[in-house]
């Protein structure tokens, strides 16, 4: 029979652990260290819920992961994690884990118990399980798992703390007199890479946040992944208050009528009734079939607006509120970069090009 966790054991527990945080330099402590600052973000919300669990309850199987478990200390680690764990992330120290809404949706994570026979891809993935389960094994109480617990969190804000301070701009330098013609300078340049992607959904963003001003909230999500939210509809959705006003769609690659097509039926479905599809400035597609479509579309009820990342920029630049600059813009950046989770070289690209106006 499974063990029933408290939540509000566990809660409290965690927040005893977070008091007591620091880092044990011991082979346990860098073991874990090596797992939380790893590559398996999977991996790492079990580890630390896997401690939590051991913490709050010494009745509990460290190693199992499910309820359904044949072990007599099984649990329901998935429950504790996204109760527990993911909001303590979140409210906390944000990415200190890797930002992940519910990660024992993961493959890695769907087992009834961490085992040397589920299935991992070879090389350092495989290495890492068995990493995690050596030195799972040799936590034997709760008073050892609280220990390296307390340690763990404190190696959760150290990466925290890093993944943060890349967003900071405190070594750029801007002319107090940039305008927006500055501005438009910089995105004609910026966006010669997509960075996989994420140079315009960047900009894009926080061109509309700066045009639709703080009253307003933009959403921009992370690049190529299918959000967990009902209510995650474009790459960026426009908020007033809970509503959702309207959405974007970005495509900084080559496009079909096909692509627009599936965007707008997405933007339908949620009963929106304007939309916007911006392309990449290098971006190729068959102006006459997609025009085409959203004409017929706006006919019916839709209307989408289908314009190139550059007409976007300009007419946003145009209606800008007074004392636009560059300092404010590229602030806006990091912000809307740091929602989407970019990458270390994304962001390093949009601040080196910064330097450069």
């Amino acid at each position: 029979m499974s063990i029933k966790l408290s939540l509000e054991t566990a809660k409290n527990v965690l927040l005893e652990a977070d008091e007591k945080r620091a880092r044990i330099d011991d082979g346990t402590g860098k073991t874990v260290r090596s797992i939380i600052k790893g590559p398996h973000k999977t991996y790492r919300y079990v580890l630390i819920t896997a401690l939590l669990a051991k913490a709050a309850d010494s009745r509990v199987d460290i190693l199992s992961i499910q309820a359904k478990d044949d072990s007599a200390g099984a649990y329901d680690a998935r429950e504790l994690c996204h109760k527990v764990i993911v909001p303590f992330e979140r409210d906390n120290y944000p990415m200190g884990l890797g930002g992940s809404n519910e990660p024992y949706l993961n493959k890695p994570a769907r087992y009834p118990r961490l085992s040397l026979q589920n299935a991992v891809r070879k090389g350092q993935d495989r290495k890492t399980l068995e990493t995690l389960i050596g030195i799972l094994k040799k936590i034997a109480d709760e008073g050892t798992a609280l220990k390296y617990l307390s340690s763990a969190i404190a190696d959760i804000e150290a990466v925290s703390i890093e993944y943060n301070s890349q967003y900071q701009l405190d070594s750029v330098t801007f002319d107090k007199n940039g305008n927006a013609q500055q501005i438009l300078d910089y995105i004609y340049h910026v966006t010669d890479d997509a960075r996989e992607g994420e140079t315009c959904p960047i900009l894009v963003a926080a061109l509309e946040q700066i045009y639709l001003g703080n009253g307003v909230e933009v959403k921009a999500h992370k690049v190529n992944e299918s959000g967990a939210s009902s209510k995650e509809i474009g790459d960026i959705d426009i908020f007033n208050g809970n509503d959702i006003v309207y959405s974007i769609e970005v495509k900084d690659k080559d496009f079909t009528k096909d692509d627009v097509g599936h965007a707008i039926r997405k933007f339908t479905d949620a009963h929106l009734e304007k939309s916007m599809f911006i392309f990449g400035k290098n971006a190729r597609w068959d102006k006459c079939s997609v025009l085409q479509l959203v004409a017929r579309m706006g006919r019916i009820g839709h209307y989408c607006c289908v314009m190139s990342i550059l007409d976007f920029a300009k007419i946003r630049l145009m209606n800008s509120p007074e004392g636009t600059n560059m300092k404010c813009f590229s602030s806006t950046i990091m912000e809307m970069a740091k929602k989407i989770h970019a990458t270390e070289e994304t962001v390093n690209w949009l601040k080196s090009n910064l330097s450069k106006i």
